[in-house]
C-alpha cells in the first residue's frame, strides 16, 4: 500500500508528542533500530524491551523533560519514508540545572503492519549558523 508524505507527517508528529508526553508505549511503537546522535550507546542499537527500559531510565532521572517539533519536512520514496528537521528539547536532570538543546535530526522510516519502524536516525546539537552551516571556527585546519 503506497505511502503519503502527509501520512509521514502525521505520524512524526504524533511521536513528538509521545515524547513531550512522556508515553512510553507511544514512543516505543516507532522504535529506533539504529543510528548515531548526541546520546550515549544506550540509545542505539538495541531490542524493543531494551529501548523500554532505557527510556524508564531516562524518565526516572529527569525532574521535566518537553521536546517541541521546531521544523519537519518529509519525502517519500516508494515505501520508505524520510523525515528530517529540528526540534527543541527543555530538559531538567535531577541534581542538575535545566537544560535547552537544539536537536536537527533526520529519520529513514518504513510502514510495517504494526506502524512506523524507524531504519536509521540521526542527531545532532552541534553548534550551528542560522541558515544551518557549521561556524568556521569549528572546522580544523587541513593536514
Amino acid at each position: 500500500m503506497p505511502i503519503t508524505k502527509e501520512e509521514l507527517e502525521k505520524a512524526m508528529r504524533e511521536w513528538f508528542v509521545a515524547w513531550d508526553n512522556n508515553e512510553i508505549q507511544a514512543i516505543t511503537i516507532m522504535v529506533d533500530k539504529v543510528g548515531f546522535g548526541y546520546r550515549d550507546a544506550a540509545w542505539r542499537d538495541r531490542t524493543e524491551n531494551e529501548y523500554t527500559a532505557t527510556l524508564e531510565r531516562f524518565f526516572s532521572q529527569m525532574e521535566y523533560f518537553r521536546v517541541e517539533l521546531e521544523d519537519l519536512q518529509t519525502s517519500v520514496e516508494g515505501e520508505i519514508g524520510l523525515a528530517w528537521g529540528v526540534f527543541i528539547e527543555d530538559f531538567q536532570e535531577k541534581g542538575r540545572p535545566p537544560e535547552r538543546a537544539r536537536v536537527r535530526f533526520s529519520s529513514t522510516l518504513l510502514k510495517e503492519s504494526r506502524g512506523w519502524q524507524t531504519l536509521l536516525f540521526h542527531r545532532d546539537i552541534q553548534p550551528f549558523e542560522a541558515d544551518g552551516t557549521y561556524p568556521r571556527e569549528l572546522n580544523l585546519p587541513p593536514g
